[in-house]
This record gives structure tokens, sequence and C-alpha cells, in this order.
């Protein structure tokens, strides 16, 4: 089923567009201008966990919307995409154990099912009800397990590249071995540009080569002791044989291009998942939420706030907001800009 255009059920007569200028659609957001906005308006909190002392980041009023994130940048990376969603959701970002100094995070002690523990308590710490779930890459795996463990509270999810299970070749498993032995960040490895690049530089045109920039800095960021930390997690990580007790409505965004996490992965969990719908966007990579924000948090917002046939999900999460803050297809919801029509071709299968 293809999605519909954000104003295909408001369109005006041939004679109103007779009228009306044609839409021009605004260039593409500077990164470190979204990225200073962002820094300026979120909230920034601590939890003093059981683990470690977790650093979260607050943007937005509507209903909650944890962002889940990957396994190696930093919190700026994800600004973009969390300016844009925090018009229509109240968003939280946060840390895991290692990625902020002086943290007191003990990882040879911390599991993967802690991570999953430490969402809970976050939620918990904010007074939380129900909330909606997005999980990028890593954050997939977090998602998924806490779905399976307590579905009432998370009325519908997100996740984007995601798996189930990952192989790890033996080259892969050694790099691991003696990644392990540096300290500091990434950006100190001697291969982390010329790898990251085959990966993702592809992805980025000369449009927005800002943006490249700005994400290998902000990969590079990453403190080598948490990256090796989550990795080694995923080694024995296999969620293959929960997914068809996870009732929660989920879609899964991929796209086709994906280097990192290939497509064959979403196809594993489509058939594992009993209550899910795909979304593959094409000529898309790893990271979207750097390369395609505008349709993809577009994509989030209109899944998790969809306008229903009776009217508006009152009961979503708790502090649903009205049909205005609904996608889209809502009876009198109005498209925010001339360039949020199609979404780029990408199909909900």
């Amino acid at each position: 089923m293809t999605l519909p255009s954000p104003a295909s059920d408001l369109a005006p007569s041939v004679a109103d567009l007779s009228a009306e200028p044609p839409p021009t659609c605004r260039p593409p957001a500077k990164v470190r201008a979204e990225v200073a906005r962002y820094d300026q308006a979120a909230e920034v909190g601590t939890w003093n966990g059981p683990r470690h002392r977790m650093t979260y980041r607050v943007l937005g009023k509507g209903p909650p919307l944890i962002w889940v994130p990957g396994i190696a940048t930093t919190h700026r990376g994800y600004a973009m995409a969390l300016n844009l969603l925090a018009e229509r959701f109240q968003t939280i970002q946060y840390s895991y154990p290692g990625d902020e100094p002086d943290d007191g995070a003990k990882l040879g002690r911390i599991s993967h099912d802690h991570l999953v523990d430490d969402l809970f308590g976050l939620i918990d710490h904010l007074n939380l009800g129900r909330v909606f779930l997005t999980g990028l890459s890593f954050g997939s795996t977090v998602v998924l397990k806490a779905l399976a463990r307590e579905p009432r509270r998370f009325p519908r999810a997100v996740v984007q590249g995601g798996f189930a299970h990952r192989n790890f070749t033996i080259a892969e498993r050694s790099a691991l071995f003696f990644g392990r032995r540096f300290s500091g960040n990434l950006g100190r490895l001697p291969l982390h540009e010329k790898i990251l690049s085959y990966n993702c530089r592809g992805d980025f045109p000369s449009l927005i080569a800002d943006r490249w920039d700005f994400h290998l800095e902000q990969h590079g960021l990453t403190p080598i002791h948490a990256l090796a930390h989550r990795s080694t997690l995923l080694t024995r990580l296999d969620l293959r044989p929960i997914l068809p007790t996870i009732s929660s409505d989920l879609l899964l965004i991929h796209g086709r291009e994906d280097r990192v996490v290939p497509l064959a992965h979403l196809e594993d969990l489509r058939a594992g998942l009993p209550r899910v719908e795909a979304a593959v966007m094409p000529t898309v990579g790893h990271i979207p939420h750097m390369t395609h924000v505008d349709p993809f948090a577009r994509l989030i917002g209109d899944w998790l706030l969809p306008c229903a046939p009776e009217g508006c999900p009152h009961d979503a999460a708790e502090g649903a907001p009205d049909c205005a803050s609904a996608g889209p297809s809502c009876p009198g919801a109005q498209a925010k800009s001339p360039c949020a029509g199609s979404q780029g071709g990408h199909a909900l299968q």
C-alpha cells in the first residue's frame, strides 16, 4: 500500500490551484544550526540508575516518544530528527552505559537485559505511563526486548535498520578483540574514517556535504570501550525466538542501500513478527536521520499518530494530542511545508 500524500485528503480545486503560487522546497537544513537549536531548547536531566548515571534530553510536548539510539554516535547526531518530531511529541533520548565520562558504568557487569531494564527505569523515573518507542539499529534490539517484556506499555513502536541476530565473521571478531585494547574515542582508530566512508559516504550528496563531515566527527567521539561493550553483547544475542510473542503494532523502516544492516534483516523481522508493517526507503542507506531526515521523521510521526476512521487515537499514549497533531490524513490537519507531499516512494508493505 503506498503511503498517502499528506495533502491528498485536502486537495484544493483546480480554480484554487491556479490562484496559488507554485510550491517551492526549502533548502536542506544546516546540521550545525539544527544541533545548536536542539542543544539550546532540550532539557537535560540525569537519572542515577543501578548500573550507571544516565543522561537524558527532553524536547517537545505531546505524547512521549523515547528514542533508543544506535550503537555509535553522540546525542547531537539525532538533533535534526528530534527537532522535527518534537513538533508533535515529547521526545526523549538517552545515553548508554559508558557514553558519558564518569557515569560510573562497570561495563563488564552490564548485560543486554540490563539495557532493557534501564529503559524501563527511565520510564519510571520520568513518571510516564504508555509511551511510543523508536529504536535505531542497535537500539532496535532494546526495543524488541522491551516490547516482548511489557507490550501493554507501548501501543506502537518503530525500528529503523533493525535486526534480531547478527553473524560476526572471524575478521570482525578479531577487530573487536584488538579494538578493545585501544583507549579514547573511535576517531583515533587507524581505519575509522575509511570504514565509515565505505559504509556511508555515498549516502551524502554534495548538497548535504556538511552533514557527512558532522557525522564523521560525532561518530568518532564514541568511546571505544563503550562501542566494544555493545558490540560484544551482539555477538551472543539472538532475538528470533521471541519475535512471535511481540503483540505491539510495529513499523520497520529500512534503507534499500543499507550496507551496515542489509535488507535481508528486515525480511527476517517480517517473517517473525505477527503485527508488523514495513517501509523500504529507496536510495537510502543506514542513517536516514542524517541523510533523509524530513521524510524519515514524517514517516515515524505519521505511523505513531495516524488518523483512525472514527477520529483521532486519543488513547494511543498518555497525553495524546488532538487531530491537529495527528497524521496528515486527519480532517483538518495541515501540511507544514510545500515539500510535505509524497514520501519519496516509500511504500508500506
